[in-house]
């Protein structure tokens, strides 16, 4: 522990880091807490969700870096002060308290349910008045409960003490990870078959930078968000349950459209068009569709926006109110027919939407992971189908269907909850 506290020291006479632009030969410092499963010790290493995120990207900016664990409040404060440039997983604060930083986008989720007894609540739990609610003392979901003004029965300090509240009725219902829920229900003795869950909402855990040193660092922050796509967190993979009702949803809508007479017709139609064309042509239509797709001045843009199968697309992505982010169609070469909103490119073939379903057979579904939208602050996943043809076991395109997964997981009733 003395060595540890030594090195955290040390860690004060870093400050040039933040008042002079960083290079590659500098070493960032990072600090974190133990908190699983995002950050952990795995035989005497710090791993983690997270941690494995950070290392992706720092090795992807080709940036040397350390990391170090530190008590919450301290670490934060090192950060504030420039002792450290970097403070992980960090999430959105409620009370307010971001001023002196930036926080990036998401190197994990976390999946906050509600936890109930079964049979107390069949349905979706809601907050209402008149029901005791609870959450960890000086956790995140315990502040946003009091944005909402909720009934708060009570404090525990940790998820075991939650649970046994519940167990023991004291409140009607505990707001926690999803992760850790999975940690702590063993250890307080609670009987899983007793415990229904429901989604409220995912928070975003990402690397808290202080202002100070982006200040001095401008585009860092940009091009560190930039990696984190190419660093796929496991958390924002899809838990058997968020599978289970974003492929209900999205075959809700693919049978809709199945049942619609132009669909086969217009989809055989275009097979037809887009068979004789080579790679380097479709390239070239792709290309330009991109150049004009704002303008909406070619006829390759004009054909997808103005297609009638575009506007059935339209109407039942309103009729959603909100779930349906996105539809595409394709046909078998990976060029869009139809869409709503229209798609940043024509040909989809280098995508898993298409290489995973259409070259795969009729039967095939690709569901992707989890993705976030900085500029809606939307969740979303994507859905995507091989859609028949006229032949049994024939292929005549494909279909992509995008949900806001936060939409449709609140609309999807408690369950069980599954260890």
């Amino acid at each position: 522990m003395a060595g540890r506290t030594q090195h955290l020291l040390a860690a004060f006479s870093t400050c040039l880091a933040i008042t002079v632009p960083v290079r590659a030969s500098d070493v960032l410092q990072f600090l974190t807490n133990i908190a699983p499963p995002y950050q952990e010790m795995v035989d005497g290493a710090l791993d983690g969700s997270s941690m494995r995120t950070l290392s992706c990207v720092m090795t992807r900016l080709n940036q040397r870096y350390e990391v170090d664990l530190a008590p919450w409040l301290r670490a934060r404060e090192q950060v504030r002060n420039g002792a450290a440039q970097g403070l992980f997983s960090v999430a959105a604060d409620f009370d307010n308290q971001s001023g002196n930083g930036r926080l990036s986008l998401p190197l994990a989720l976390e999946r906050w349910v509600w936890v109930t007894l079964t049979g107390v609540k069949p349905m979706r739990f809601a907050l209402e008045k008149d029901q005791r609610v609870a959450a960890v003392l000086g956790s995140n979901q315990l502040k946003w409960l009091e944005g909402q003004g909720a009934n708060i029965g009570g404090g525990a300090r940790s998820t075991v003490q939650l649970l046994r509240m519940l167990a023991a009725r004291r409140v009607d219902a505990v707001l926690v990870d999803e992760a850790e829920l999975h940690i702590a229900w063993q250890e307080a003795g609670v009987d899983p078959t007793a415990l229904a869950v429901s989604f409220e909402r995912y928070m975003p855990l990402g690397v808290y930078f202080s202002n100070a040193f982006l200040d001095a660092n401008p585009g860092f922050l940009e091009r560190f968000n930039r990696e984190i796509a190419a660093c796929p967190s496991s958390s924002m993979s899809l838990s058997p349950m968020e599978r289970r009702a974003v492929l209900a949803a999205a075959r809700h809508i693919q049978e809709m459209l199945l049942a619609e007479p132009r669909l086969l017709p217009a989809l055989l139609l275009a097979d037809q068009a887009s068979a004789g064309l080579s790679v380097p042509q479709i390239l070239e239509r792709d290309g330009l569709y991109q150049r004009h797709r704002t303008t909406m001045n070619h006829p390759l843009v004009r054909a997808v926006r103005d297609h009638p199968l575009s506007a059935l697309l339209a109407r039942l992505r309103a009729a959603s109110k909100g779930e349906v982010a996105e539809i595409q169609l394709f046909d078998n070469a990976g060029l869009t027919l139809a869409a709503d909103p229209l798609p940043s490119d024509l040909w989809q073939a280098d995508e898993a939407k298409f290489s995973q379903t259409v070259p795969k057979g009729s039967d095939s579904i690709f569901v992707d992971a989890i993705s976030f939208d900085e500029s809606t602050s939307q969740y979303s996943v994507q859905a995507s189908f091989a859609l028949p043809g006229k032949e049994p076991g024939s292929v005549a395109g494909g279909l992509t269907i995008g949900l806001n997964i936060e939409h449709t997981l609140n609309t999807d009733g408690a369950k069980p909850w599954l260890p």
